[in-house]
Order: C-alpha cells, then sequence, then structure tokens
C-alpha cells in the first residue's frame, strides 16, 4: 500500500493548513500546476498566462497568442506517481498584437498503478489495482481589446480507485488587464478556479472540489529580459497563500533564448521552509519551447516537471 499512501499524502501536501479549515475539498489534483514554466516561477502565473497552458492558469491569457500552440507536461513525483498535462490554443480573429477570440483544450490526468491488492490481516497480495484523477477542459477566451480579456473554462473532472468512480462538473474564469501597450506592458490578472458540483465515489459522501481564487501582477523591467510575477490566492480549503515568480531570459540566435526561473510559493510551507521554493530553465525557438522546474515537497521528497510546447 504504500503507493496508495504516497499519492495521499501528496493530495494532502498540495493543501496547506487544510485541516484548520471547515470540511476537506476533493480532487485536491486540481491544485498541482501543469506547466514546468510556470512550475519554475513557483505557479505564480495567474498575471502571466502567455502560452496555452493559460487554459490551466487564467483563461483570458489565450488572447495574447500570436499562433496556435499545442503542449503537453510531464511531472515525475515519487512512488511511481505521475502527473500528465496537455494543452491546445487557437486564437482567431486577428487584430493588431492580438487576438480577439480563442478557443482551448486541456487535460490533467494523475494515476499510480500497480497497488498491493490484500484482504484481512494477510500480507501476501491478491492481485494489483490503479488509482487515478483527471479533468478534460474547453476554453473559450474573448478579447475586448488589446489590454483586457476575460476567459471562461467548463471541465468533467473524475476519480477512480480500483473499481469505484466519481465525477463532478467545475468551471474557471479568468481576466487579464494589461496597463499599457507593447509586449513588456505590465498586467493585472485575476482567476476563480474549480467552481462546481461536488465529487465523491458515493452519493451519501461527496466533497466540494477546491475552489480557488487568486489574483496577480507581472511586469518586465529592463526591456523584457526579467520577468517578475507576483500572486496571492485563497484555496476554500485552505489558509491564503502567496507566490513569486522571477524569469531571466538571454537571446542566443534569431529567435532563440535561453531562461532561468526561480520561485516561491507559500501553500507548501508546512512541508518545511525549502519545500515552497521552485527553480527551473527553458530553451524557447520560433516553433518549438522545452522547459523544466524541480518543485520539491519536503520529506515527500522532489518532483521534476517537465513540459513541451510546439507553436504552429
Amino acid at each position: 500500500m504504500r503507493n496508495l499512501a504516497a499519492l495521499l499524502a501528496l493530495l494532502l501536501a498540495t493543501t496547506a493548513s487544510a485541516a484548520s479549515n471547515e470540511g476537506q475539498a476533493g480532487a485536491q489534483f486540481l491544485k498541482l500546476g501543469s506547466s514546468a514554466r510556470a512550475g519554475g516561477m513557483g505557479d505564480a502565473f495567474t498575471a502571466v498566462s502567455d502560452d496555452a497552458y493559460a487554459v490551466h492558469y487564467n483563461p483570458a491569457g489565450l488572447t495574447r497568442l500570436e499562433r496556435s500552440q499545442i503542449g503537453g507536461g510531464h511531472t515525475a513525483l515519487f512512488q511511481r506517481v505521475t502527473y500528465q498535462s496537455f494543452a491546445l490554443a487557437v486564437p482567431f480573429g486577428k487584430e493588431e498584437g492580438w487576438r480577439r477570440h480563442a478557443l482551448g483544450l486541456g487535460v490533467l490526468y494523475l494515476g499510480v498503478g500497480d497497488i498491493e491488492r490484500r484482504t484481512g490481516d494477510s500480507t501476501n497480495p491478491v492481485g494489483t489495482f490503479g488509482a487515478a484523477d483527471s479533468a478534460y477542459s474547453l476554453t473559450y477566451a474573448h478579447g475586448f481589446s488589446e489590454s483586457l480579456s476575460v476567459g471562461v473554462t467548463g471541465k468533467h473532472i473524475n476519480q477512480s480507485i480500483d473499481t469505484y468512480r466519481g465525477s463532478a462538473f467545475g468551471a474557471d474564469l479568468g481576466l487579464l488587464y494589461r496597463l499599457s501597450d507593447g509586449p513588456h506592458a505590465p498586467a493585472l490578472g485575476l482567476a476563480v478556479k474549480n467552481a462546481g458540483t461536488r465529487i465523491g465515489y458515493t452519493a451519501a459522501e461527496r466533497d466540494p472540489l477546491p475552489t480557488t481564487a487568486s489574483v496577480g501582477a507581472s511586469f518586465r523591467p529592463y526591456s523584457g529580459k526579467l520577468l517578475v510575477s507576483l500572486e496571492a490566492g485563497k484555496a476554500s480549503d485552505a489558509d491564503p497563500f502567496g507566490a513569486l515568480g522571477l524569469e531571466g531570459r538571454k537571446a542566443f540566435g534569431e529567435g532563440a533564448a535561453a531562461a532561468l526561473r526561480f520561485g516561491y510559493n507559500s501553500s507548501r510551507r508546512e512541508l518545511g521552509t525549502m519545500s515552497g521554493v521552485s527553480a527551473g530553465a527553458g530553451l524557447s525557438f520560433p516553433k518549438a519551447d522545452f522547459d523544466l522546474a524541480w518543485v520539491p515537497f519536503g520529506p515527500l521528497g522532489d518532483s521534476f516537471r517537465f513540459s513541451l510546447l510546439v507553436k504552429f
């Protein structure tokens, strides 16, 4: 049962101080970040959200894309628990420097397999089973102007362990406002995520979703070579959190750049001071980006997040 214990510990760890609040939310995996770029920046991405992974952070950001993008992410956790993400964004209705409309698709999948099944007090396993959580989302974003955009996401959420199943419907709402024109303009972001129906394995025991509200600000000093992102938020079943993200970029060729990232997110602070820290790096090219991030979970172990973004 060690795999199952690690999975449950991970899900509880993503909710800081949840025990001090009334009740516990289900589908805790919805709090995990999806993008390695965002992970390296402490997942302080509400006011950034300038790539396809905006479908998971702030859907309003999709109108800032210059062209369609498709991305996939993989997070190697511990005890063979893995977490996968997928994002597709298609902007259309071209204006100068922005898009009036955008559509997006997103998938999140957390799974662990080969959990040993035992009956009674026996130490001998009688087969294995698995556990998995998933969410499938559809996003629409609208740009009212170059400065203001909004986005809404609908999602279907599933949980399973062995033969037991549960599902729910949720929604995200996002807003992004740029304070001036240009690619390096400071921005303000607002997102409310995972509002929806209750989820559980039986009709008698169903938990609310981990509804989370966050506000953020981002700015790009030094002619856009540095990105600074600040964020504050509150999940329905946890104490308030704060996050900081830094990204430094250095061009090294036509349309190519390297990036180093650092972040801190206080939502993991109860696992130890260093557990809130994250770091990452990435390479950006005209057609693709590759990013990686280190996100520690204190005594539970380190996690490593990888993501690829293709632009077409």
